[in-house]
């Protein structure tokens, strides 16, 4: 009644590669395809990855710029007023 689970992957999750998907016609299909798999001339010798990286900026730094920034927030809405 029950068979026995096949073994290796479904799908071929094991075989995927996102150089494969770069060069694919339908890559636009894949979801992050931008990211992962970039093509195109303004995304060549491009860190796409840029947001993720890690940050220099240490807690209290960064506590200190938003400060500011909200200063002069305040700063310019008192002046419209």
């Amino acid at each position: 009644m029950f068979e026995p689970t096949r073994g290796g992957t479904r799908g071929g999750q094991a075989e995927f590669k996102w150089t494969d998907v770069s060069a694919d016609k339908d890559r636009e299909h894949y979801l992050g395809h931008s990211i992962n798999a970039p093509t195109g001339r303004w995304q060549k010798n491009k860190d796409v990855h840029w947001y993720s990286r890690d940050k220099d900026q240490t807690e209290a730094e960064r506590l200190e710029e938003i400060r500011k920034v909200k200063e002069l927030e305040a700063e310019a809405i008192a002046g419209v007023l």
